[in-house]
């Protein structure tokens, strides 16, 4: 369940949390495809989640959206219990 407005398939409504969302998506494909610069994109990542938190947004990403678990923000995996099994 979301706190915010979603369209049919479940991406939010309002732009910029549309927006950052796509952005956590693309920060973990580059992650994926550049580990030896991991350690940027993590941080990028980390902060971009914080900013939708602090906008409102409280979702579950899509996997391909996610880092390996062991990387994602402690708040994600308390928030999203079924991502961290």
């Amino acid at each position: 369940m979301t706190s915010h407005e979603t369209d049919e398939i479940g991406y939010p409504l309002d732009p910029e949390l549309r927006a950052l969302e796509f952005h956590l998506g693309d920060l973990a494909a580059k992650y994926r495809m550049h580990k030896y610069s991991a350690q940027k994109v993590i941080k990028e990542y980390h902060a971009t989640l914080t900013k939708l938190y602090q906008l409102g947004w409280d979702a579950a990403l899509d996997v391909e959206s996610e880092l390996p678990d062991e990387l994602m923000p402690e708040e994600y995996l308390k928030r999203n219990s079924s991502s961290a099994e």
